[in-house]
């Protein structure tokens, strides 16, 4: 009995990056699907793709904006996984995933939760905060172009 119990803990220790079976995988794959779909331009495929929370706390329009602001910092040159959360909720697994992207314009600090359920990920909150010091000399988040003087 107690080598049964044993056995038990340790598969349950081995299942690396999952809650109750929440597939972090799924959600990681999830981010690289949506760098790419960004340097695409497929911003609508993607608001179909989240999860209906999202939906419903963020328009289309508002959510392409901010795409678009993202697609403006170029493509990704590089990222790196800083940090991630595994939990189970009543609809499925959430799976919050840090990382830090550096864009051919600039550095940033991007935030994703991912409902997980069935291997599938919608994505639930995406936030982003450029390093506002690693800007490429002469591009400006205006677009690429100086900002206008002041006055």
């Amino acid at each position: 009995m107690m080598r049964r119990t044993m056995l038990a803990a340790v598969a349950a220790l081995s299942v690396g990056g999952c809650a109750a079976g929440v597939d972090k995988g799924a959600a990681e794959q999830a981010v690289a699907e949506l760098h790419r779909m960004v340097g695409e331009g497929r911003y609508a495929d993607l608001y179909r793709a989240t999860a209906p929370d999202f939906r419903q706390a963020t328009s289309e329009a508002q959510y392409t904006a901010l795409l678009e602001r993202v697609h403006a910092l170029g493509s990704v040159r590089n990222t790196t996984q800083t940090g991630w959360r595994v939990s189970n909720g009543t609809e499925g697994g959430l799976v919050t995933l840090n990382y830090s992207t550096q864009f051919v314009n600039a550095r940033a600090r991007e935030d994703f939760t991912f409902r997980v359920a069935g291997g599938a990920a919608a994505l639930l909150s995406y936030a982003i905060s450029p390093d506002l010091t690693s800007f490429a000399p002469g591009w400006t988040p205006s677009g690429g172009k100086p900002a206008a003087p002041d006055g």
